[in-house]
């Protein structure tokens, strides 16, 4: 570093450049004394002598896109010294902090460009608590994060894609560490009465088609007679109601109008309406 740059906190010091940082050398007595230091890196970043000028000259930094947390997850931020300390500043404007309190340490939530976390998370980690913004190809709302930090599940979705990219419907929750979960329970099988009825990119089925001693083979394909079944149509139909009226158009007749319901064996039957 060429020249001396005074310290941007006691305003009457200098910073000296040691083997592990910058440090300032403002010291008269144990009660006046000032403890200020810039680290040689932070969050896998270098500190360069410009980084370190634009600290004491404006007590903050340009933003950066390559930090790295101790997960090796990227985020990007400012650094920004706040009560004698260097932290990061999430957003290059202003950082955003959810409305809800992380339900582990009662600190703020702050929003990433990655992730929802704890605003301790980056402070050395003394929260973990970080919840990936982007789950299975979909991305996590700000609403989706309040209700997963208030303790409730996000709505069930069908558009989550696999590692073998193949679709899949969940809700998600935080377990008791505070991690996400996939919960694929949509409602309870209306045929069994004991399976859930979850959803694959295909259909909706009972989990007690694998049982043994249940077999139940309660499915209601995603797509019949060119017509999709919603996820709100699923709920009618287990709710022994018939779906909205729908447009039918068969390749070698007229079209028509349409409902879907079950029928006694919980079969899918369809109603024509006039």
């Amino acid at each position: 570093m060429n020249g001396n740059l005074n310290c941007p906190v006691c305003n009457q010091g200098e910073l000296i450049e040691g083997a592990n940082g910058y440090l300032c050398n403002h010291f008269k007595s144990m009660d006046d004394k000032c403890s200020f230091r810039i680290f040689k890196t932070y969050f896998g970043k270098n500190m360069t002598d410009d980084i370190v000028k634009q600290l004491c000259d404006n007590k903050e930094t340009v933003f950066f896109d390559d930090f790295v947390n101790k997960d090796n997850k990227p985020f990007g931020a400012k650094l920004t010294i706040v009560d004698g300390y260097i932290k990061p500043q999430f957003d290059n404007q202003e950082q955003i902090k959810l409305q809800s309190e992380c339900p582990k340490c009662g600190k703020g939530v702050v929003v990433t460009n990655k992730a929802f976390a704890c605003e301790d998370y980056f402070n050395d980690k003394a929260c973990d608590l970080y919840i990936g913004k982007k789950i299975a190809e979909v991305e996590l709302s700000n609403d989706d994060a309040e209700t997963l930090l208030n303790g409730n599940s996000t709505d069930y979705r069908t558009d989550f894609i696999s590692n073998n990219g193949k679709e899949f419907g969940a809700k998600l929750s935080l377990d008791e560490n505070y991690h996400l979960k996939f919960d694929f329970e949509i409602l309870k099988c209306p045929k069994c009465k004991t399976g859930n009825v979850s959803s694959n990119n295909k259909a909706y089925g009972c989990s007690n088609y694998r049982d043994e001693n249940i077999k139940c083979d309660f499915t209601i394909w995603r797509e019949v007679s060119g017509n999709k079944i919603m996820l709100n149509d699923l709920i009618d139909l287990c709710n022994g109601k018939k779906t909205g009226v729908k447009l039918f158009k068969p390749k070698d007749a007229d079209q028509y109008k349409a409902q879907f319901q079950l029928n006694n064996e919980y079969k899918l039957d369809i109603v024509k309406v006039s």
